[in-house]
């Protein structure tokens, strides 16, 4: 533990430490490989991301065309969820992102939180679990145990990609307009959203369902269909019909 911590404690003063920072977090929860994605929200694209083991020899594909209909990483909020809840089994089935670029990772399921979220840019964390293997129990308390330094790390990524200026991150307090939000997919069936996100407000909530109709729209077999974002008590916020 002692030695993930101090490979961390690197990764928030280089970016070059974070390969090695993420192979002892693969070592340490005993999973077959992680990534880091830093996504800028005025492109919607990748400036940077870390692929350690199943994934990385894929790193470029994803880049370079499955970010664009990854359903998974929007989702993410400040609280760690698993791919496998966060998302129906139904959609999964359908999703290009899932079939044609996890599964030929070797990826059964994927354990992720969004580590900070800025104006400008989010950085998510993945970890990820071998087909045929399952999370052992000792990566809960384990991902208890790091998830500051993580966040801290990520923070101190971005103000280097902001020049050296710290930034602010909205994860880290809850305004009082802000909340627990969440974002099911509607058909006639429903596919709840277990997990939600903590967000500034219901409008930055609202911003998040638009993005998550369109990283669907993307992957296609999915017109009809709606994400109904609500809040935590159930009101609803938006409806954004997925139109192909």
């Amino acid at each position: 533990m002692q030695s993930l911590l101090s490979t961390l404690h690197d990764a928030a003063m280089s970016a070059d430490a974070w390969p090695k920072a993420l192979q002892r977090l693969m070592d340490e929860a005993g999973v077959a490989g992680a990534a880091l994605i830093v996504t800028n929200k005025t492109t919607g694209t990748v400036d940077e991301a870390v692929f350690c083991g199943l994934s990385a020899e894929f790193k470029s594909r994803y880049v370079e065309t499955y970010a664009a209909l990854d359903p998974y990483s929007p989702m993410l909020g400040a609280r760690w969820s698993m791919l496998s809840t966060c998302l129906p089994e139904a959609l999964l089935r359908r999703s290009e992102w899932y079939n044609e670029f996890v599964l030929s990772c070797g990826v059964r399921d994927i354990l992720g939180a969004r580590l900070t979220d800025t104006a400008g840019h989010s950085v998510v964390l993945g970890i990820h679990q071998r087909i045929g293997r399952h999370f052992s129990q000792d990566v809960e308390p384990l991902i208890a145990t790091i998830t500051e330094p993580l966040r801290h790390a990520a923070r101190c990524h971005l103000d280097r990609l902001n020049g050296g200026q710290p930034i602010g991150d909205p994860q880290t307090t809850k305004p009082a307009d802000g909340g627990h939000f969440f974002f099911h997919i509607e058909n006639g069936t429903n596919y709840p959203d277990e997990c939600g996100s903590i967000l500034l407000s219901p409008g930055h909530a609202a911003e998040r369902g638009l993005t998550i109709a369109r990283e669907l729209a993307r992957d296609g077999g999915w017109s009809g269909f709606s994400v109904v974002v609500t809040d935590d008590r159930g009101r609803t916020i938006t409806r954004v019909p997925i139109e192909s």
